[in-house]
């Protein structure tokens, strides 16, 4: 009867410790939609941006088309793909990755990036290698 009321305790303890695990995992940060016409099709951008992973994934009408990580100490990252036999790719900047770094390096990179009046995280979009939007992140 007590290794029955044990097991019970330890499920019911597993439960609300994997419940309380999930409730403290920050979810990842969404870009607002973009929605650009080129040569007759439309396409939809999207992304979405993953602080812990430090990942980017950015969609194509909803399907995830293209995924990088930031290299330790870099806010660029570069990421291409063909869409339905068109090239698209991206130059993400997010600013986030060297700030959240802390210490002395956080400060001059916030320094240098004020100086090159770049801030904020952010991918502009290319199809068929011409710049035609920019997602916000």
């Amino acid at each position: 009867m007590e290794l029955v009321m044990l097991k019970k305790s330890l499920l019911i303890a597993s439960v609300a410790l994997i419940t309380l695990a999930g409730c403290g995992s920050t979810p990842p940060i969404q870009a607002q939609e973009k929605t650009i016409a080129y040569q007759g099709k439309v396409y939809v951008f999207g992304g979405q941006y993953d602080e812990k992973r430090k990942e980017v994934e950015l969609t194509v009408n909803g399907d995830p088309v293209m995924k990088g990580r930031f290299p330790p100490y870099t806010p660029t990252l570069n990421l291409t793909t063909n869409y339905q036999d068109v090239e698209v790719s991206s130059h993400c900047y997010f600013s986030s990755v060297l700030n959240r770094q802390g210490g002395v390096f956080g400060a001059v990179a916030g320094a240098i990036q004020s100086s090159n009046s770049q801030s904020g995280d952010k991918c502009d979009i290319k199809v068929a290698g011409e710049t035609l939007e920019t997602l916000y992140f």
